[in-house]
């Protein structure tokens, strides 16, 4: 059935939930799972130059920037549902739109299944903020499966 998955994933309760939905059917059709972090470039612009000091467990103290420090949040929390899940995920980032990103993401590394969650807005806010599992859905070449927020 499915070879080649692909997850976009931004750190929101309802993409976490569709990542563990993505890894336990990765894992279920024995498929490769990809996992797709796009940051907005207004976002990166303005996190990626922010220095932040962070204190380690040893006592020392290292200089990071904001958007590492949550990137490297996000990443720990989609290793620990990975490994909790027992299947392999490998993370991708890229700077750009989130539906663009994964339209090309999964074009040029040959998905055949995207897994995006949905924030469970409403018509209104949809027109207002758009949605990214809508603009998914009705660009993809590829089947789409949108995970509902509990």
């Amino acid at each position: 059935m499915y070879k080649r998955i692909l997850i976009g994933v931004d750190g929101s309760p309802e993409s976490m939930k569709a990542l563990r939905d993505a890894v336990r059917l990765a894992k279920l059709l024995n498929a490769t799972l990809d996992l797709l972090f796009v940051i907005p470039p207004r976002i990166y612009a303005q996190c990626a130059e922010q220095d932040i000091v962070v204190h380690q467990k040893n006592g020392n103290a290292m200089h990071t920037s904001l958007l590492q420090m949550e990137e490297n949040e996000l990443f720990d929390a989609i290793k620990t549902v990975s490994t909790e899940e027992g299947h392999e995920v490998a993370i991708h980032t890229r700077v750009g739109d989130a539906v663009e990103g994964l339209i090309e993401f999964s074009q040029s590394h040959g998905n055949d299944l995207i897994v995006v969650g949905s924030s469970g807005k409403g018509m209104a806010g949809r027109l207002i903020l758009g949605s990214v599992s809508t603009g998914v859905v009705h660009q993809s070449h590829v089947a789409v499966l949108v995970v509902k927020p509990d």
